[in-house]
C-alpha cells in the first residue's frame, strides 16, 4: 500500500452498518468490476460459509491472470473497535483464502477498510491531542480535578488554592509536551507527531507484507490514488491509473511465493 498517501478514512460512524458500507464501496467500483454480492463458498472441512462480494474486472486484458477476480469483506469500523475485533476479521480474511468460492474457486480476500486503518491514523490523533492537552478547556479541567479531590477528603478549597495547583499542573503538562518535541527533533523529526507518523508508517508497511504473505489485501481510498487494491506494500489496481505496470497475480499465495 503507498501508505505515504493519505488515506481517505471514513470518520467512525459514517456508516450505520456495515451492509450500508458495502453498498456505498460497491457502488463506486460498479464502473470497473463485475460485482457478485453474498457468494456461498466452503471450507476444506466442509463448513459453508459466504463472502460479502466478488469482483470481476469489466476489462481483463490488462491483468495477470485469464480469469481475474477477488473476494471483499467489509467490517465497519468504529472508534470502540479493540484490536481483538481488528485482528479477529483478518483471521477470518486468512481463513477465506483457503474456501472454494461457488463459480470462482480460492480467491485472494481484501479488507475494506484496512485494519491497519487505526494505524495509519494514530499520528493525527495524537496532534488532535496535543492541541487539547494546551487548550483553555484543559486549564478548567485541572482547576475542576483539584476542587474534587478536596471534597474527597472533606475540604473546600478556596479558589486562589484551586487557582495555583491547576496552573501547576498545566505548566507541567506544558513543559512534558516541550520535552517531548525536543527529543523528537533531537532524533531528526518536525514534531512528535511526525516521529509518530514515521514509527506507525515502519510498522504499517511491515504488518501489510506479513497480511500479503497470507493471501490477505487492502481495498481503500487514496489522495491522488483513489479507490486502489493493495497487497504487501503492492499497488495492484487504482481508479486513476489503472492495473499496475508489473501486473501482479490476484491468485492466493501459497507461503511466499509471488506470481
Amino acid at each position: 500500500m503507498r501508505y505515504e498517501q493519505k488515506a481517505l478514512l471514513p470518520a467512525p460512524g459514517t456508516f450505520g452498518d456495515e451492509a450500508e458500507l458495502a453498498s456505498f464501496v460497491l457502488s463506486k467500483l460498479d464502473q470497473w468490476f463485475h460485482i457478485e454480492e453474498q457468494v456461498r463458498g466452503q471450507y476444506w472441512t466442509g463448513e459453508k460459509t459466504r463472502i460479502d462480494a466478488v469482483l470481476k474486472p469489466r476489462d481483463p486484458e490488462p491483468w495477470r491472470d485469464d480469469n481475474p477476480a477477488f473476494g471483499v469483506e467489509f467490517k465497519n469500523l468504529t472508534s470502540n473497535s479493540s484490536v481483538a475485533d481488528r485482528y479477529g476479521w483478518v483471521a477470518q480474511a486468512v481463513g477465506y483464502t483457503h474456501c472454494q468460492w461457488q463459480g470462482y474457486g480460492r480467491l485472494a480476500i481484501f479488507l475494506c477498510p484496512s485494519p491497519l486503518a487505526k494505524t495509519l491514523s494514530r499520528a493525527e490523533e495524537i496532534e488532535t491531542a496535543r492541541q487539547r492537552q494546551i487548550s483553555p478547556d484543559m486549564l478548567e479541567e485541572e482547576r475542576e480535578r483539584v476542587r474534587r479531590y478536596g471534597r474527597m477528603f472533606g475540604k473546600e478549597y478556596s479558589e486562589g488554592y484551586v487557582e495555583r495547583e491547576a496552573l501547576l499542573a498545566h505548566r507541567r503538562r506544558l513543559g512534558e509536551l516541550t520535552y517531548q518535541e525536543f527529543t523528537a527533533r533531537a532524533d531528526g523529526y518536525a514534531d512528535t507527531a511526525a516521529q509518530q507518523r514515521e514509527h506507525d508508517l515502519r510498522l504499517a508497511k511491515e504488518l501489510a507484507h506479513l497480511l500479503g504473505q497470507l493471501g490477505v489485501g487492502e481495498l481503500m481510498p487514496y489522495e491522488g490514488s483513489g479507490w486502489s487494491l493493495t497487497r504487501s506494500g503492492d499497488r495492484l489496481w487504482s481508479e486513476r491509473q489503472g492495473v499496475s505496470g508489473v501486473r501482479h497475480s490476484l491468485r492466493p499465495r501459497i507461503g511466499s511465493q509471488r506470481r
